[in-house]
């Protein structure tokens, strides 16, 4: 018969403390299960702010293209207007001034369509970002919750432990044990990587293939605009767009 004076564990009191051993590690490994699947469901939500910001970003260079495409069939209505009056004025000096005049117009149109382009691109970049963010505080929250929650469900089985008999009570001659798979640290410390901190960085320049400078241009390439023949009208244009 079990000395209950000195608190001697009866084989009944073993069993019901492996019992109650194993409802607690189950009840963790819930919280680690529950953890799991909300730290899944934030990379979904990551994944899906991901692909809208990317359809958007294309939706923006779709509008750019198509104003910038517009503004430069104005400037080709204005130019062939101006063409129209000029006349005799084409065959001197004046060819050379008129090409120049374009060649402002055109670049100070790709930058003010580029600078807006850019802006538009940052909002939506900024956007995506800010999501980030909130979603790696709400994980660190989760994680915190599932910390908290297995902490408690350690502090109720210790509990349950002394109850059921006092040398029970896990310690350093403790028969029982928490399992290390199921502890506090597995849910915080441990996930950690999966939410660091985002630092916001600046984006780089929107620069099309199309708007390399003439000095970026391979020298293997054609010079661009070049007219064919060997006329006068033709070698005329070839030095100005050699300049």
């Amino acid at each position: 018969m079990a000395d209950y004076d000195a608190g001697e564990v009866t084989d009944r009191e073993r069993q019901a403390s492996e019992n109650q051993t194993a409802i607690s590690r189950q009840n963790a490994r819930d919280v680690q299960n529950q953890l799991s699947r909300q730290l899944a469901n934030y990379d979904f939500a990551d994944a899906q702010n991901r692909a809208l910001a990317n359809t958007q970003l294309r939706q923006n260079s779709r509008k750019t293209s198509a104003d910038r495409f517009e503004a430069q069939r104005d400037l080709q209505n204005s130019a062939l207007g101006l063409l129209g009056s000029m006349g005799s004025a084409m065959n001197g000096s004046t060819t050379g001034n008129f090409m120049r005049m374009l060649e402002s117009r055109n670049d100070k149109e790709n930058n003010t369509y580029w600078a807006q382009h850019q802006v538009n691109q940052d909002s939506v970049e900024n956007a995506y970002q800010d999501s980030v963010n909130q979603n790696r505080v709400a994980r660190r929250d989760a994680m915190q919750s599932a910390e908290k929650s297995i902490k408690d469900i350690e502090n109720d089985w210790r509990a349950n432990m002394n109850n059921i008999n006092p040398n029970l009570f896990p310690g350093a001659n403790s028969p029982v044990a928490w399992d290390p798979d199921v502890s506090p640290w597995t849910v915080y410390e441990a996930q950690l990587g999966r939410a660091p901190q985002n630092n916001a960085t600046i984006s780089g320049y929107v620069m099309p293939d199309s708007q390399m400078s003439r000095s970026a241009v391979p020298r293997t390439q054609p010079q661009r605009n070049q007219v064919r023949g060997g006329d006068y009208f033709s070698q005329m244009m070839n030095r100005f767009n050699g300049r």
